[in-house]
């Protein structure tokens, strides 16, 4: 970079083109060649730019001016949302100001990037995103089954805040509605808030570690309509809680209703323990003709209509054959496991996953569908499955993992390649990672032959792949 060419500098303002955007929600564009990240830019937007504070090799900007918006970009529905002259209030979306076929085309490109870029790989196999089908307005909504709802001390009247996190802040924005959540949820929400003032319960306050409610967690069931509601407290009981538990029932059709003590400082969401005020713990989707019961805590794809498309693909990918074995290594409350050995003829599939009541729910499940050919382990995936593929009388033909955003632990990937698996198919909901474990697959005897991405998080830069994987030997 020449003298002239200097970096740009704080509260200066340039003219900027927006190449590209990334999945935190930033467009990327450039000055000098330098990276600047503004908040609520899209790919071909052209605006005055003021910059907010840089780094050694990049920095962020804020909308001066918009000059020329993106080809993409609509009005956002959401008061909360991004916006062409603020950036995003609400940290749950960074896409409602962009049209369905732009945010598909953004998420192809990410997966893309990082395989490219992480991943070292050149032109990727990626195909097309599967977007949500939708028969109304310009995109989908309404499609998410769960939603955790912070509560917070505030300056309002209520002396309390109960909503979701502003953009990379822990600043809530109220929630009135959300027009990405089942509607069930505000309903919740307009209960739990009359008990607060009612009975005047004081919110939690992370950094003084007082207070009592802390969080409310809810969950719907799109096959059933059954409705969870988990009230994580810091404490072991809320003043007045059989009349909240009631109150739920009959306002906002909660069918089971849970108390989760969490006295700990921690940012985990959710307690260790479980106390059920009312209903039976659990709700119960349906992905397919499978039957899934759900617990508090039992991990479950956010949104059931595309946890089929993402299903129906992996098993597709996965190409299991009659008397096959199988093996889940992220089972979750028996997800892929039990749709695979509902729709394919494995001869037997074992799950494992580390938190023992999705175990618990995952063998129910598979009683309640009359599944017998399957065996769920708790443990952790880094630990149970390199024993389990040390006996030569266990070795899958293909193995699933769905791991967590931070993707999967070197000495599972490494207990694979050794056992040599002939088939993988990697279930991610972070490029990134993804990009990091195929490159270390592919180094050590796979090939990627397939990636395609579902759009399971609508308005959100989140996007889900599921990758194709086959020893180079077979």
């Amino acid at each position: 970079m020449t003298k002239q060419e200097r970096p740009p500098r704080k509260n200066e303002v340039f003219f900027l083109d927006i190449e590209n955007v990334n999945a935190k929600g930033f467009g990327v564009g450039r000055v000098n060649g330098f990276v600047l990240l503004v908040d609520g830019a899209l790919t071909g937007d052209r605006m005055e730019a003021r910059v907010l504070k840089t780094k050694t090799r990049y920095g962020y900007a804020k909308i001066q001016r918009l000059i020329r918006p993106s080809p993409y970009r609509i009005k956002s529905p959401c008061a909360v949302s991004n916006t062409h002259s603020g950036g995003s209030l609400c940290g749950g979306c960074q896409f409602q100001h962009c049209n369905y076929a732009g945010q598909l085309a953004f998420k192809k490109k990410i997966v893309i990037d990082a395989l490219e870029r992480i991943a070292g790989i050149a032109h990727p196999p990626v195909a097309d995103v599967q977007g949500m089908d939708f028969t109304e307005g310009d995109a989908p909504f309404r499609y998410r089954n769960k939603a955790v709802f912070p509560v917070v001390p505030s300056p309002n009247a209520d002396g309390f805040s109960i909503g979701m996190y502003a953009a990379r802040s822990h600043r809530i924005v109220e929630v009135n509605d959300c027009l990405i959540q089942h509607p069930s949820h505000v309903r919740v929400l307009s209960v739990v808030k009359e008990y607060m003032r009612a009975y005047n319960i004081p919110p939690y306050d992370e950094i003084a570690h007082r207070g009592l409610m802390r969080q409310v967690m809810v969950r719907t069931s799109r096959a059933t309509g059954e409705i969870m509601v988990v009230l994580v407290i810091n404490g072991e009981k809320l003043p007045g809680e059989n009349a909240l538990a009631e109150a739920l029932s009959a306002e906002a059709s909660a069918s089971t209703v849970l108390i989760s003590p969490h006295t700990e400082r921690s940012n985990n969401v959710l307690g260790e323990r479980f106390r059920t005020l009312t209903g039976s713990s659990y709700i119960e989707e349906h992905i397919g003709d499978v039957r899934y019961r759900i617990s508090a805590p039992s991990f479950f794809q956010v949104n059931p209509i595309q946890v089929k498309v993402l299903y129906d693909c992996a098993l597709e990918m996965a190409k299991i054959q009659p008397g096959e074995t199988v093996l889940d290594a992220h089972a979750g409350a028996g997800g892929v496991a039990l749709y695979a050995a509902r729709n394919t003829q494995a001869s037997h599939i074992a799950g494992i996953d580390i938190v023992a009541p999705a175990i618990i729910n995952a063998k129910e499940n598979a009683a309640l569908n009359g599944i017998e050919n399957t065996k769920f382990i708790t443990g952790a995936a880094e630990e149970v499955i390199p024993t389990m593929l040390c006996a030569n009388a266990f070795r899958p033909g293909v193995v699933f993992l769905d791991p967590p955003r931070r993707g999967c632990e070197s000495p599972l990937l490494d207990a694979l390649i050794t056992a040599e698996i002939p088939r993988i198919v990697y279930i991610s909901c972070d490029p990134a990672t993804l990009a990091r474990d195929i490159k270390h697959l592919c180094a050590s005897g796979y090939r990627l032959e397939q990636v395609q991405p579902v759009d399971m998080f609508p308005h959100t830069g989140h996007v889900e792949a599921i990758a194709s994987l086959r020893r180079a030997d077979t």
